[in-house]
């Protein structure tokens, strides 16, 4: 029986998350933390860049702040990308929001404000691909998945969010409140206890399995386009061989080198045309 063909907007973009594994001649590009080649990374910035450049989706992370509410942000703590500091879950969201996160990447970015998952959602196209990563080890595992579920309801964002974590308590909460939602299980060879394996993976029931940088698997990749699932990997696990993901069947990467991946996806693609 041949599967249904990838549903796309008129610009030739796929417009969801839930399409057979396999079926891309070209493996999806997706934005690791938006365009962070030109702007600050997890800014509605970088957002509408990558946008722009013409990826298919974007990866992005949310936490938990100390008045439990989601916060577009990579690091446990501020100092990294704001002139904050401390744990990011011990500042409130308005705390988070007053600081800049632009100058540290140049100062045309001055004053470049911490996004909600709210924002970003109402400021780029509702059928643009999002990967919303989950951050969170213990405490909030359950609460974050309600939340991102709740932005999610909000702006009936079904087919275009993909939802990720290492945690698969955080998933199984959100498989139970919210089947609704795509869910990809982030795995690491070298990511700490107690999220290190896939041994939680027949709990979280993921629609995306998605290796962390350099735990990409090729019999694993099998397995999991044997069972229905697709495989989100990274570029540099395959030598940002646009060629070797495309025999692969790679579904999508993600990428901090948008641009060079663009370009080499759209030679190959006019290839294959």
């Amino acid at each position: 029986m041949e599967s249904e063909p990838t549903p796309q907007s008129t610009n030739q973009r796929v417009t969801r998350w839930d399409f057979a594994p396999g079926s891309q001649s070209v493996p999806l590009i997706i934005a690791h933390r938006g365009d962070t080649t030109n702007a600050p990374e997890n800014t509605l910035f970088a957002f509408k860049q990558a946008l722009n450049l013409g990826a298919d989706g974007i990866e992005l992370d949310v936490r938990l702040t100390k008045d439990e509410q989601l916060v577009v942000f990579h690091d446990r703590c501020l100092e990294r990308t704001s002139n904050g500091s401390g744990p990011v879950n011990h500042s409130t969201l308005d705390e988070v929001r007053s600081l800049d996160a632009g100058s540290w990447f140049g100062s045309g970015f001055n004053g470049e404000q911490t996004p909600t998952l709210d924002e970003v959602f109402e400021t780029l196209p509702s059928d643009f691909l999002i990967n919303v990563e989950m951050k969170v080890i213990m405490k909030g595992m359950r609460l974050i998945a309600h939340k991102v579920a709740e932005v999610v309801r909000r702006h009936s964002r079904w087919d275009s969010t993909l939802v990720a974590s290492f945690n698969p308590i955080s998933l199984y909460e959100l498989k139970k409140i919210e089947p609704r939602i795509s869910r990809g299980y982030i795995w690491s060879r070298n990511h700490p206890f107690p999220i290190r394996s896939r041994c939680f993976s027949p709990l979280v029931q993921a629609n995306w399995y998605d290796p962390a940088n350099d735990s990409y698997n090729p019999t694993l990749h099998s397995k999991f386009h044997a069972r229905g699932s697709k495989v989100l990997a990274w570029d540099l696990d395959f030598d940002r061989d646009m060629e070797k993901m495309a025999a692969a069947r790679l579904d999508a990467t993600v990428t901090d080198s948008l641009q060079v991946m663009l370009e080499r996806k759209n030679a190959l693609a006019n290839r294959l045309s």
